[in-house]
C-alpha cells in the first residue's frame, strides 16, 4: 500500500469517527437515511442521478466522489426497502482564498492582503425519484450534508444549479442561505448557463462545538 493510499485511508477513518456522533434520523416518516457503504450500491446512485440530470456523468466521475468521500452521499432508503429513492452526493476541496487585514479607524497603513488555504464542501449531485418528490426527502439531504461538511471543518459550501431550475435555486437560496456567487455562460453540455451558489458558514460560531449547523435553517 502506498503512502498515498494510507494517508486516504487514515482521513477516511477519521471523517468515520467524527461522522459517527452525528444523527442520522429521518424527520420524514417511512424513510431512513444511510451513507454509501460499498460497490453495491454504485449502480443505484448511478440510475438515480442519470434519471434527472440534463447531462450525463462517466462512472469515473461517481467513483471519484464515492471512493474519496462514502460518507458524503448519503442515500433515501423507504422502510422495508432496499433499493435508494434519493440521494446526495458530495466531495471536499482545498481552496486557496485572500483575506483582507483588519483595520481599525486610527491606523492608515497600508497592509496586504493574506492568502489561506481552506476546506470547501462542494455538492455535485442531488436528486429524488418523482413519485416521492414534495415530501421533503430532497430538503432533509441537502441539511444532512451541510451538516457532515460543516462538522468536517468545511467553511463554505458551493453547487451549481441551472438557471432555468427555479425550484432547485428556491431550495438552495431560501431554506439554506446560498447566495449567488457567478453566472456561469453556457456552462453545460446542452449550452444551458448556470448560476454558481455558496453558502458561508460562522467559522468563529463552531469552536468547540463541532456539528452545529448554526445558519442552517
Amino acid at each position: 500500500m502506498s503512502e498515498e493510499d494510507t494517508q486516504d485511508d487514515n482521513e477516511l477513518r477519521e471523517a468515520h469517527d467524527r461522522l459517527a456522533k452525528l444523527s442520522m434520523d429521518s424527520d420524514i416518516s417511512g424513510i431512513r437515511l444511510i451513507s454509501y457503504k460499498d460497490e453495491s450500491q454504485l449502480h443505484h446512485v448511478m440510475k438515480l442521478v442519470g434519471d434527472d440530470l440534463s447531462e450525463p456523468y462517466s462512472i469515473f466521475t461517481y467513483r471519484y466522489f464515492l471512493y474519496r468521500f462514502p460518507y458524503l452521499c448519503i442515500l433515501a432508503v423507504p422502510e422495508g426497502q432496499d433499493t435508494p429513492i434519493g440521494c446526495v452526493v458530495a466531495k471536499i476541496d482545498e481552496e486557496d482564498i485572500s483575506i483582507a487585514p483588519s483595520q481599525t479607524v486610527n491606523d492608515s497603513s497600508q497592509q496586504q492582503q493574506t492568502n489561506t488555504t481552506v476546506l470547501t464542501g462542494y455538492i455535485g449531485m442531488l436528486t429524488v425519484s418523482e413519485q416521492y418528490r414534495r415530501q421533503g426527502i430532497g430538503k432533509t439531504l441537502v441539511r444532512m450534508v451541510i451538516h457532515r461538511l460543516r462538522a468536517l471543518g468545511c467553511t463554505s459550501v458551493t453547487l451549481e444549479t441551472e438557471v432555468t431550475n427555479v425550484h432547485a435555486q428556491k431550495l438552495y437560496q431560501d431554506t439554506f442561505g446560498f447566495i449567488r456567487e457567478e453566472l456561469l455562460e453556457k456552462y453545460y453540455l446542452n449550452w444551458n448557463d448556470a448560476y454558481r451558489l455558496r453558502l458561508w458558514f460562522d467559522v468563529s460560531a463552531d469552536q468547540g462545538q463541532p456539528g452545529t449547523i448554526g445558519a442552517v435553517r
